[in-house]
């Protein structure tokens, strides 16, 4: 009887579910309400059916769970809606462990999956964002069936790639592709059908994830949002070594206290460049700040630099560059941005293995952990890097045509006050993506780009940062036009393309209050947004989009 039902499961999962009760509200976003389960399966049945999936991936157990919260390593969860929790694992290799879990909503199924994606080095699900945006407990609030992976390490085991070259590709792409072919079938057992469609909605690693996704396994997501895209993770690593190195000289190491005297000059020069004074710099490529202006004339102070200092913080603004040939590696940090550059000029220039620079070099490429970051050869080794790692771990692929065929959809976007990863290398990456394709026209046909002024890394910073990314505050408004992953529902399922954002600034980015300070406009790139002269500052009423 049991393999009589799971064939009459089986033999639904062709069968995809309907979007004809979804409507689209008067602000923009998509209403839909929960789908009607008639095929769902009880969760424990599905640990019982034997489920295999792609790449020796396997189901471990499933549990339901109707309290309203649940215990995991990031601790306890709550206010969630019923779920089954599904706990897998994946082996594609001898040397692979990938775990996973999927969350499957008992009656409040939106009818889409949505996936977590993973920061940094990884080494464990996605959980939650702290009550922010953007981990498993927020999705699964939202309706949808989302999924994480662990990407098959432990987060404990600090040199987990030295020795085990397969782990390696695991991260880089191949977990997070095998899980989301197992969560599709997950859903399609549970539920009796196929979700309508498939999304990813990450930051920083989990927009390298959401791009190699879409350039390696196109057939996997319908769209995707990558916010600050660690997509050339060999370049960006050079670039926090350039960093730590130019900070380690003689002299040059720039004390915390004196970013502000650094900010405020760049300021000085450039806030009024985009017709606002507002303490933000809409486009920091239009400013030219010289910082031997701030050179000390007498003695050493915090209202000064000495001659070092100006040498290195040059180099921080400058970005890496190939010794041999004077080619740029990669950007450099955003003038405008010095605020948010504490941990920066305090942790960098140190032999601490933890950086994701010393990290990427010690363990991924060179597989030493005592390996010093002062030996980096940024010509030779930049290359070797290239070719050793970079080859399957940057996601920079800049022919998405494919993609494009299948009606994929990608929203990306960038904080040009970021201080985790420089900046500007998401805008030069799009222009890779106009020029491959041979117009702007064609590549906004599957690809948007919102530069965000004032945010610092995926979120918060002094600009209007919550629009519907992973680890922002929620927005005032549910809507596509305040949201970035409605409207990327909107794109998929209706259509409609975004060509602007409303972004909001909270009182306070923890806050609990949601009392909302301003709000700005976020342009398509490579228009800005620019202030009409008149009308609140504070109302997004008060700007438009613009040629640069």
């Amino acid at each position: 009887m049991l393999n009589i039902f799971k064939l009459f499961i089986f033999g639904l999962t062709a069968f995809l579910i309907s979007c004809g009760g979804s409507n689209v509200d008067n602000a923009g976003s998509i209403a839909t309400p929960p789908v009607v389960l008639k095929n769902s399966i009880p969760c424990a049945d599905l640990a019982k059916l034997g489920l295999t999936f792609e790449g020796n991936t396997s189901i471990v157990s499933a549990t339901a769970v109707t309290g309203g919260s649940v215990v995991t390593s990031a601790g306890t969860l709550d206010k969630l809606p019923s779920f089954c929790q599904v706990v897998g694992v994946s082996k594609p290799t001898a040397d692979s462990n990938i775990n996973f879990e999927v969350w499957l909503p008992t009656d409040t199924w939106n009818g889409r999956f949505m996936s977590s994606g993973e920061g940094g080095y990884v080494g464990t699900l996605n959980y939650t964002r702290k009550g922010l945006d953007g981990g498993m407990d927020e999705i699964i609030r939202r309706g949808y069936v989302t999924a994480s992976t662990d990407t098959g390490h432990l987060a404990s085991d600090t040199f987990w790639a030295i020795g085990h070259p397969d782990r390696v590709v695991d991260y880089a792409h191949r977990a997070k592709h095998l899980v989301t072919v197992a969560a599709k079938g997950v859903i399609s057992a549970y539920y009796g059908k196929a979700p309508v469609k498939s999304y990813l909605n990450s930051c920083s690693n989990g927009g390298r994830q959401a791009l190699m996704q879409v350039q390696l396994y196109p057939k996997d997501f319908d769209g995707v949002v990558a916010g600050a895209p660690w997509n050339y993770q060999s370049h960006a690593a050079a670039g926090d070594i350039w960093t730590a190195q130019a900070l380690s000289e003689p002299g040059a190491g720039i004390p915390a206290a004196k970013l502000s005297t650094i900010s405020d000059a760049v300021l000085a020069m450039c806030d009024a460049k985009d017709g606002l004074v507002d303490g933000i710099i809409e486009d920091p490529r239009k400013c030219n700040f010289d910082p031997a202006v701030l050179q000390c004339k007498g003695a050493d102070s915090n209202t000064c630099l000495t001659a070092p200092q100006v040498t290195a913080l040059n180099k921080l603004y400058q970005g890496p560059k190939n010794p041999r040939t004077g080619e740029s590696i990669y950007s450099g940090w955003s003038q405008g941005s010095e605020k948010s550059w504490t941990n920066i000029v305090a942790n960098l220039p140190t032999s601490s293995p933890f950086t994701l620079g010393n990290m990427y070099y010690s363990n991924l490429v060179y597989g030493n952990p005592n390996w010093d970051f002062k030996t980096l050869n940024f010509d030779t080794d930049i290359s070797y890097a290239d070719k050793f790692i970079g080859a399957f771990s940057n996601s920079m692929a800049t022919d998405m045509t494919a993609a494009k065929n299948l009606g994929v959809k990608v929203i990306m976007y960038q904080g040009w006050d970021d201080q985790t990863l420089q900046p500007g290398h998401t805008p030069n990456y799009y222009d890779q993506l106009v020029k491959t394709a041979g117009s702007l026209e064609s590549v906004q046909q599957y690809n948007r780009l919102f530069m965000v002024p004032g945010m610092t890394h995926c979120y918060f910073g002094p600009g209007a940062t919550s629009f519907g990314g992973v680890g922002q505050q929620i927005p005032p408004v549910r809507a596509a036009s305040h949201d970035l992953q409605l409207a990327l529902e909107n794109w998929v399922e209706k259509g409609v393309a975004p060509e602007t954002f409303v972004a909001t600034k909270y009182t306070d980015d923890l806050a609990t209050t949601k009392t909302v300070k301003l709000q700005r406009l976020l342009c398509s790139y490579p228009k800005v947004a620019r202030y009409k002269q008149t009308g609140d500052p504070n109302d997004v009423n008060s700007f438009t989009c613009v040629a640069p």
